[in-house]
């Protein structure tokens, strides 16, 4: 049998679903493949996608650690999540055939901000701009300026 392997992220995008080969190709992050089985597989992206001069797809993955997911919605916690078995034992290959859909595990509040950041106003930015400019119109460097005072 003859397999292509393609690490590609447009290309892989051509074989899979739009979202599983433009989102997990090349990329890392929390993701689930939801198995025939049931089970959840737990991966952090997609390496490589092969594919066989049959037609078959197997995905080159690497596991996540097993277990629930922080914040999952109540209804999937009685899933099996699936994710490396062993210590230094992240890589697998899935048969593209075996999982029926795929989805990403995001923490709502990683995704807004904690409070503790400052965020520069827009006149404060226009003034940190023009100061570099300044700055390298006098020929001397930001540290020289600085040691100045």
């Amino acid at each position: 049998m003859e397999w292509t392997r393609i690490t590609d992220q447009d290309e892989a995008a051509s074989l899979l679903p739009a979202w599983l080969g433009r989102r997990l190709i090349g990329l890392r992050g929390k993701f689930g493949l939801l198995l025939v089985t049931g089970d959840v597989m737990r991966i952090t992206s997609i390496g490589a996608v092969y594919l066989a001069s049959t037609g078959l797809v197997l995905l080159d993955v690497s596991l996540d650690h097993a277990g629930v997911p922080d914040g999952i919605d109540p209804v999937w916690r009685a899933k099996h999540f699936l994710g490396a078995p062993h210590p230094g034992g992240d890589e697998a290959t899935v048969n593209l055939a075996h999982v029926v859909a795929a989805m990403e595990f995001v923490d709502v509040a990683m995704a807004e901000p904690s409070g503790d950041e400052v965020v520069p106003s827009a006149d404060e930015v226009v003034a940190d701009l023009n100061q570099l400019t300044e700055v390298r119109g006098s020929g001397r460097t930001v540290a020289e300026r600085t040691a100045e005072g």
